[in-house]
């Protein structure tokens, strides 16, 4: 097997955010918004403090202008308790303010007359719809990843969820993770780019999905897929960014395991394959929480899932087509007057090319068990001709095989996340590693496989092995110089090799 490794390395510097700037890097959103009292008049120097919700930490402080604006600029994704603590007015809390991926939240702070020294939580006006750019997309969160069937697992097959997306419908009882082929705006699928925490995760050999690293639903916290109109920060290819972040650790401990399984006892029958073998057993678990007291030492979460397929179902795994019937007794003789209709039929060949006679009389098993042993079978029916409509034509008879293959797949995440600084430093850090192996009895071992695109159901070939082994990993760092000056470093490194 040749190996093929592509190794993409993404260095991003966003920096020098000003104030009124909403576009986001690729891994983070912000909140913008006006601080004002109940008659809309706008509040000038109020010190807004924001929370996040899964940590507990203070992650950015900022101040409103003469004009009652604030602006929180690279936010990594979820959700955040806004803090508003104006002179003459009580200190406001406004819970449950979500930032999604590459977006930027729009708050209308109204902080209301009462007590000074009292604390007043309001709920929060939160836009819900997009006012800051014209980009189109969908942001998908956990509980939708985790709670929409999906057969193998795999998050990618909810990327046509976005306006503008479609996808090829999976086939549920193929080998492997699912195929997943998105095209985005009547765009090609090898024109969309693919990333993770912001980096670069694309193959950049077919520019598909095939062999990407794919993070099971448990992993992800949060993707959007965005369609048109997006800016810079998303850049590299012009059809649909997809995005993906990871979960991290809260404050608390917490942890799930799971088991998902098929089996042929479930399913119905293919009604032109017959009756075949399928089982799944899909299962794994996660565990995050702070590390040290007080998560002095940040805050860890780490995945586990392993898959173990077995399926006659699938392309690569059964043949049903039409072969010619060959004999049981496959002398020159008797080879001749099967296939060149003979001397009973007219036929005027005496003589059979020595290495045909000698691929029809080897032996095996690979197509299943046949009369004599050979390894191409004798298919049910009479060998030879028949007359059709006064022309002789040669007996055809059906061939249909479904011996199960297997898929293997070991996925392990590791990330970890850790704020300084009272906020103005986050240090963030992913890995993916994953090794899977699919193997296939009647594989094709061709262009076709090679590229990503399963075997024919007709090809008569022999066993096909692909293993596939990926590894990712980012770091990143962001720092606050001031209210209005923010800068984030982000690297990457992605390798698939199979």
């Amino acid at each position: 097997m040749v190996t093929i490794q592509k190794l993409a390395a993404g260095l991003a510097l966003a920096g020098l955010c000003a104030l009124l700037a909403f576009a986001q890097g690729g891994a983070t959103g912000a909140i913008t918004g006006t601080v004002q009292d109940s008659t809309g008049a706008v509040i000038p120097n109020a010190k807004v403090t924001i929370t996040s919700d899964a940590t507990g930490e203070v992650v950015r402080q900022t101040t409103s202008d003469s004009s009652g604006l604030f602006s929180a600029t690279l936010l990594p994704v979820g959700t955040y308790t806004v803090e508003v603590n104006a002179p003459g007015f009580p200190v406001t809390k406004f819970a449950g303010v979500a930032v999604r991926i590459t977006e930027t939240t729009r708050l209308t702070a109204t902080v209301k007359t009462g007590v000074v020294k009292e604390v007043v939580e309001v709920q929060s006006e939160a836009a819900t719809v997009n006012t800051t750019d014209a980009t189109t997309g969908q942001s998908i969160v956990a509980d939708t990843i985790t709670t929409l069937p999906l057969a193998t697992r795999n998050f990618q097959q909810l990327l046509d969820l976005s306006a503008g997306a479609s996808a090829n419908l999976n086939n549920a009882a193929a080998l492997g993770r699912g195929d997943v082929r998105i095209d985005v705006n009547g765009g090609r699928e090898d024109n969309n780019n693919y990333l993770i925490e912001g980096v670069s995760a694309s193959d950049y050999s077919f520019g598909e999905l095939t062999y990407t690293p794919v993070p099971n639903p448990d992993d992800i916290q949060e993707f959007k897929v965005s369609t048109s109109l997006y800016d810079a920060t998303q850049g590299r290819n012009g059809g649909g960014n997809i995005n993906a972040i990871l979960k991290s650790g809260t404050n608390t401990f917490h942890g799930d395991a799971w088991e998902y399984f098929r089996n042929s006892a479930l399913d119905a029958e293919d009604f032109f394959v017959g009756p075949f073998r399928l089982q799944q057993n899909i299962f794994g678990g996660d565990f995050g929480g702070p590390v040290g007291k007080k998560a002095q030492g940040g805050y860890f979460y780490v995945n586990y899932q392993g898959t173990r397929q077995r399926s006659g179902d699938s392309l690569g795994t059964y043949i049903n087509t039409m072969i010619p019937v060959l004999p049981t007794t496959r002398d020159a003789t008797t080879l001749i007057d099967t296939f060149f209709c003979g001397v009973n039929c007219g036929g005027t060949t005496t003589a059979l090319d020595p290495v045909a006679l000698a691929v029809l009389n080897v032996q095996g098993n690979q197509f299943g068990s046949s009369p004599g042993g050979f390894l191409v079978p004798t298919v049910p029916g009479i060998p030879g001709f028949s007359l059709v409509n006064g022309q002789y034509t040669l007996n055809y008879g059906p061939l249909k095989i479904s011996e199960p293959g297997r898929y293997t797949d070991n996925q392990f995440t590791a990330n970890w996340d850790k704020d300084f600084n009272k906020g103005k430093d986050r240090l963030s850090w992913r890995f993916f590693w994953s090794d899977s192996e699919t193997y296939e009895p009647f594989g094709a071992d061709n262009l076709q496989v090679q590229t990503g695109y399963p075997a024919y159901a007709t090809n008569l070939n022999f066993p096909l092995d692909i293993p596939l082994r990926g590894r990712f990993g980012s770091i990143a760092e962001s720092h606050t110089f001031s209210n209005t000056l923010i800068n984030e470093f982000r690297f990457g490194v992605n390798v698939i090799s199979d």
